[in-house]
């Protein structure tokens, strides 16, 4: 088994599902403008988070932000290679950060020629899945989503909120 060849094609994966949501968003918008397409495909791609987080944290029990993070983590895309992070723990794992500093979502609006703004709005839509998703875990959970300007992607918080000023 080519570890490589598997890597890119996960890797293509993601790009597809990042071309979906850009897809889906442009019918939504000229369907009922642009808004309430932002709110329809957002809520629905939280939806699918919940379910997603549910199978992941569901057998925790109590959990805290490093447990969260742990399970979180564990299961990251070819051993975290796909979206490379920087974690901190805090306060003995009360409260846990990670910064994302590659997304193949985010790369793939490039490829495509997507503007800074349109990355913006798709990155804040996409984000709705980890709400969904670490808001199953039953941790204080917020996250910043890219906006032009900012290196990397984004950053999940838990256990705490994010700074003031970066939602």
């Amino acid at each position: 088994m080519d570890a490589g060849k598997l890597k890119r094609e996960l890797d293509d994966a993601y790009k597809a599902r990042a071309r979906l949501y850009r897809t889906i968003l442009d019918e939504l918008t000229a369907e009922i403008g642009a808004e309430r397409a932002e709110t329809v495909l957002g809520r629905a791609i939280e939806k699918r988070g919940i379910a997603a987080g549910t199978a992941l944290f569901g057998a925790l029990d109590k959990p805290t932000a490093k447990d969260v993070a742990d399970r979180f983590l564990a299961v990251s895309p070819a051993d975290g290679t796909l979206y490379p992070h920087a974690r901190e723990d805090r306060d003995g794992g009360k409260t846990v950060s990670v910064k994302v500093h590659r997304c193949p979502l985010q790369d793939a609006w490039r490829e495509d020629g997507a503007s800074d703004a349109e990355i913006e709005r798709l990155c804040r839509i996409s984000g709705r899945f980890d709400t969904g998703c670490f808001g199953a875990s039953g941790v204080a959970f917020e996250a910043t989503t890219w906006t032009p300007g900012s290196t990397g992607c984004c950053t999940l918080f838990l256990g705490l909120a994010a700074p003031a000023g970066k939602r």
